[in-house]
């Protein structure tokens, strides 16, 4: 099972030249649609993918650029990952109503969605996400992504020039591949694109577009969902050590949480008890929100525009 991630899975078409790679599994309506968080993909949703494929249709995907999907020209920000998203939805004959779940920025991706789209989407899920302001909140963040960025353009150059290997420093400290639980299949086809220059400028790009959110992305925050069926997790206590500086941050981090929480008459926040990573440390919890969004929905299955 785990060795289908070492591979494309569905490479679909979002323009003449470039394809998205997506995984869907499982049947029925509305469909669950699962965007991982910063420079993530379907390998993400591993551990809950196929608990959900047993009550839903289910797609994770990866953005472009990263995993198994083509290269896109241009600021990788949330607008135009939603833009692929939505056009390799319809290309793979893939209709709303959609139920998107979104982790870390994938939230803001999924919320900038439904936003947007609200007659193609029936109910959201956020995992301990952000919000496009969340760099202007957040200094701590602000801080890693800008640190990262650094890192990655050493990484860019070292892939250039044929030395990003296994024994090289910076491969040891942000790769740390092999990694214990993944097939020797899996952890090559990691390997490859982490060492991919084109993986690399995506990751350089895609931080800088978190980091300098546009206009559209900055309104969405605030728009109202109506009634639409909501769940925002958070991650417990304590958990964001890496990349907040502050309890005033820590604070910030959860306020976010409210607020995404009361852009909906039906929203209701959950707090989990783990780190960050609620997808690989929880899953269960992702599992449960993702059926509560669902019950809420069902059986009609409408999409809020078509009530």
């Amino acid at each position: 099972m785990m060795d289908q991630y070492a591979r494309p899975q569905q490479l679909v078409p979002v323009t003449r030249r470039r394809r998205l790679n997506i995984l869907a599994m499982g049947e029925g309506r509305p469909t669950v649609v699962l965007a991982a968080g910063y420079l993530g993909g379907t390998l993400d949703w591993g551990l809950v993918q196929p608990h959900v494929a047993r009550f839903a249709r289910v797609v994770s995907f990866d953005p472009p650029g990263l995993g198994f999907s083509d290269p896109a020209p241009g600021a990788r920000t949330s607008t135009a990952i939603v833009r692929d998203l939505r056009a390799a939805l319809a290309a793979a004959g893939i209709p709303p109503p959609y139920v998107l779940v979104g982790h870390s920025a994938g939230a803001l991706r999924m919320h900038l969605f439904a936003a947007n789209h609200p007659e193609e989407v029936a109910g959201l899920v956020m995992v301990d996400g952000v919000t496009a302001d969340c760099v202007r909140r957040l200094p701590g963040t602000s801080r890693v992504m800008a640190e990262d960025r650094a890192v990655f353009r050493r990484m860019l150059r070292k892939a250039r020039a044929g030395i990003l290997t296994p024994d090289d420093t910076d491969y040891i400290e942000r790769i740390g591949l092999p990694r214990a639980g993944l097939s020797p299949a899996v952890n090559q086809a990691l390997h490859e694109m982490w060492t991919r220059p084109s993986y690399l400028s995506t990751a350089i790009r895609e931080g800088l577009a978190i980091a300098a959110p546009t206009a559209e992305e900055l309104a969405a925050d605030r728009r109202s969902l109506g009634d639409l069926p909501l769940v925002v997790l958070s991650a417990g206590s304590g958990a964001h050590e890496a990349f907040i500086d502050s309890e005033a941050e820590a604070d910030a981090w959860t306020a976010m949480h409210d607020e995404i929480a009361a852009l909906s008459s039906r929203g209701v926040r959950r707090t989990v008890p783990c780190g960050h990573n609620i997808p690989v440390e929880q899953p269960r919890a992702v599992v449960e929100a993702i059926e509560h969004v669902l019950a809420a929905v069902r059986p009609g299955s409408e999409a809020r525009g078509s009530h």
